[in-house]
């Protein structure tokens, strides 16, 4: 069974950690692999960064949809 988790919030809020988090817990429980929807877009060196910055955090368990 696939869950699907929409977390909604202000800019720079915590919603990325909050959200990974929950999915990490829904995946070990379910035996489910992580997927990662991206949906920002760098249009300058700041997200460009702060986009590294998230991918690093996440780790190579998670499977990035551009």
């Amino acid at each position: 069974m696939a869950l699907t988790l929409l977390v909604t919030g202000g800019t720079r809020s915590g919603k990325s950690n909050f959200a990974e988090e929950q999915a990490r817990e829904f995946s070990q429980q379910l035996g489910q692999s992580l997927v990662y929807i991206a949906t920002a877009q760098a249009f300058d060196d700041e997200m460009t960064a702060r986009i590294a910055c998230h991918q690093d955090r996440r780790g190579p368990e998670w499977h990035t949809v551009h």
